[in-house]
């Protein structure tokens, strides 16, 4: 008699890995202890990429995947969607694999271990692209020490300009593309979803809290189009005026109890 597998095995935490309880108890993520964790830029990319859509979701590609966060939010929000995760490092590709199956997203998401700097990934037009690309070039600051964070947070292979060319390429003509950047790197971001052919932009400012003088990041929308059209619209606030991290804005709140 052959014992059953059990379903949880490889679920669990290894040695160097943390188990975390994010956004409202919603999502349960793998994350490495000392290599790449993740931020609060996956959970706004996600928001921001679900507020009105122009035509239905049913594929989604996540280019820079990593532990797989905004991939979990996109699947749970969009009981249809089929959401294809593209990553470069194994140690993430697998991670992301097992956070998928740990909050009940596995059926209909996918983990593909590739690297942006090669061909591009054979996959599926999608409605959706969405990337947290990595955001630093390393000569122009000191990298991180550790491996994982190194390739998460700098550019390796792929630069941005191949991130904005894949999502192009991976992007059905009614689509469009969500990216999370720093706003120092507005410029070149926008650059790139232009020379791709994603010409019309809506620009979208990030702000930690409603009343905060500075935006933390740069949000946007780009869609296939000739013409190069920038279109600022209305920011995106995390958290109320004087209020604490843990409380977030009436339509983020919104959004994460629908998960």
């Amino acid at each position: 008699m052959c014992d059953m597998a059990d379903p949880h095995e490889g679920l669990v935490p290894g040695p160097d890995e943390t188990l975390d309880t994010l956004l409202r108890d919603r999502v349960q993520l793998l994350q490495a202890r000392k290599g790449y964790r993740t931020s609060v830029d996956a959970m706004a990319l996600a928001f921001f990429a679900l507020q009105d859509p122009p035509v239905p979701l049913q594929r989604a590609v996540d280019l820079g995947a990593g532990s797989g966060l905004i991939s979990i939010l996109l699947a749970r929000s969009r009981l249809n969607l089929h959401v294809d995760l593209v990553e470069l490092q194994p140690e993430l590709a697998a991670r992301a694999g097992r956070n998928l199956q740990l909050n009940g997203v596995a059926d209909r998401a996918v983990v593909h271990l590739h690297d942006l700097g090669g061909p591009w990934p054979a996959l599926p037009p999608a409605q959706l692209v969405v990337s947290n690309p990595p955001y630093f070039q390393t000569l122009h600051r000191p990298p991180p020490r550790h491996p994982e964070r190194f390739a998460a947070h700098c550019e390796t292979t792929a630069s941005l300009e191949r991130f904005a060319a894949a999502a192009a390429v991976l992007l059905a003509p009614e689509g469009h593309a969500c990216f999370v950047y720093p706003l120092e790197g507005r410029r070149r971001l926008l650059q790139a979803l232009q020379q791709a052919g994603l010409g019309h932009i809506e620009d979208c400012r990030l702000y930690h809290r409603q009343g905060d003088a500075e935006p933390i990041r740069l949000l946007v929308r780009a869609k296939p189009s000739t013409e190069q059209v920038v279109v600022k619209v209305d920011p995106l606030y995390l958290h109320p005026t004087d209020s604490l991290d843990h409380t977030y804005t009436p339509a983020i709140e919104t959004f994460l109890e629908s998960l």
